[in-house]
């Protein structure tokens, strides 16, 4: 069983400009959030820059990313931005890293689109150089954390071998059934060895519906070719009151020893619902 203490992050993948996030990051903390994650596309907020301003407003919630899309950057030059948001925040960064998946982001740079494989050696190189660089005593600009945390995030073999050999944090982007979710842990578990128990397991609800009906728009976006019936038994759709989402939580931490639950701020989710959710489920 994952020894990690059970904790909670709130994505605002939703959350408008960077004095709106801000504002989001305070409502989250003040419901209890332990986290909040932000992402990395084009048309929103640069992330680190928010993840700054989210630190200097919200005293002692870690700040994390959900997650940076490496290939648009170079190792060494996102090393040293980590750690100068390790130290502004007095080392509440923890680094969430991804391969990236949406063509857009890549054309919208000027970037060509790399294959699933080139993403993920470009993701390797970014994990082992920024561990490297973070980790050493001489490294400038200082970072608190020596390192900072690494979170990966993925679903397929390559990246979930990659995060089980160096990352810190997994986020498992698994959107099935949960019997997938735990094909995937085990998978893991396989490729990690002895440093498995050493490793925290994350997932995230991409969806949330308490207490009414779910609207399927937000999942059918990312499976288009699924029926709503299997949307609707996707292990990434929490649902019912917070008494029933609470079970669910626990359930999937009781089975497959997940410990670290981040949540997206979906459209219609009130922070009373938040609230109520996470004073159930701690």
């Amino acid at each position: 069983m994952n020894a990690h203490s059970t904790r909670f992050g709130l994505n605002l993948v939703f959350a408008g400009t960077v004095a709106e996030t801000v504002e989001k990051a305070k409502r989250a903390a003040g419901v209890g959030f332990d986290v909040v994650l932000v992402g990395d596309h084009l048309g929103s907020p640069a992330p680190l820059p928010t993840l700054v301003a989210i630190a200097d407003a919200v005293p002692a919630i870690r700040i994390s990313n959900l997650v940076i899309n490496s290939a648009l950057y170079r190792p060494a030059l996102l090393a040293r931005d980590l750690a100068t948001v390790d130290a502004a925040s007095g080392g509440r960064l923890e680094i969430g890293l991804g391969s990236g998946y949406i063509e857009a982001d890549f054309a919208g740079s000027g970037m060509a689109f790399p294959s699933a494989g080139q993403r993920v050696e470009l993701l390797t190189e970014h994990v082992t150089a920024i561990r490297k660089l973070l980790s050493s005593p001489d490294y400038l600009p200082a970072p608190v954390q020596s390192p900072p945390p690494i979170m990966v995030a993925g679903i397929g073999d390559k990246m979930l071998s990659l995060a089980a050999q160096h990352a810190d944090i997994i986020a498992i982007a698994a959107q099935g059934r949960p019997d997938e979710l735990g094909e995937r842990i085990d998978y893991i578990k396989t490729q990690a060895g002895p440093r498995f128990e050493q490793i925290e397991l994350a997932f995230s609800f991409f969806q949330l519906s308490f207490n009414q009906t779910p609207d399927l728009t937000l999942l059918r976006s990312t499976s288009p070719k699924s029926t709503d019936d299997e949307l609707m038994q996707s292990v990434t759709l929490l649902q019912g009151s917070a008494p029933q989402a609470a079970d669910r939580i626990a359930a999937l931490r009781e089975e497959f020893g997940i410990s670290y639950f981040t949540l997206n701020l979906s459209p219609g989710t009130t922070w009373e619902d938040l609230e109520k959710l996470l004073a159930t489920a701690r």
